[in-house]
């Protein structure tokens, strides 16, 4: 995957100036720098979700994101939370579903899963999409410490099963650390990665 972005701006404020992000099959950056410097805004042009950028941007044919928040469909059960996004079979889901902690909660619905249980459908369904680029936003801010560290060992081990490449958003180089991700910071007004 590959963007070389020329500048990103709101109205007429500009938040990301000229930075190219690279990223080969299999490899795994993190994106570091202070709130509001705009790691989230970079992720989301790589998301294909803000297109409103100058620039170009190459990405795989399939790329997952775990947001911040679970984003999860409050009128599904997990298992559909993971197999109408990403068209996986159902076997695939309870595996993957079985692999992240939450066999037997199939049929439950989000509300009733704890933020832990959420995030860790969220990851499911992010791997169901068998992502040639999983990107991550902030993806274990709120958790506890010890729920943290279970998720971050978590996606490593899925990481290392799919081969899949990683884009994650954080502001703690620990984080990045410990999934074995080349810290990238970004830095400046507007923002570039240095």
């Amino acid at each position: 995957m590959r963007l070389d972005l020329r500048s990103k701006s709101f109205g007429t404020r500009p938040v990301l100036g000229a930075l190219v992000l690279d990223v080969a099959a299999g490899e795994r950056v993190a994106l570091l720098g202070p709130s509001g410097i705009g790691k989230t805004t970079l992720a989301r042009i790589v998301a294909g979700l803000d297109r409103d950028f100058e620039g170009v941007l190459e990405v795989p044919e399939r790329l997952a994101m775990v947001f911040q928040e679970p984003t999860l469909l409050p009128w599904r059960t997990a298992l559909l939370n993971v197999t109408l996004p990403t068209g996986a079979d159902r076997e695939t889901a309870r595996r993957l579903m079985a692999e992240v902690g939450l066999a037997g909660r199939e049929e439950a619905y989000p509300r009733q899963l704890s933020l832990g249980q959420q995030r860790r459908l969220g990851l499911a369904r992010a791997f169901a999409a068998q992502p040639q680029i999983l990107l991550m936003d902030e993806p274990f801010a709120s958790l506890d410490a010890t729920t943290a560290a279970r998720m971050l060992d978590l996606t490593a081990r899925l990481l290392d099963d799919s081969g899949a490449g990683l884009i994650l958003v954080t502001h703690d180089p620990a984080e990045a650390a410990r999934l074995g991700a080349r810290p990238l910071m970004l830095s400046g007004s507007p923002a570039q990665l240095g």
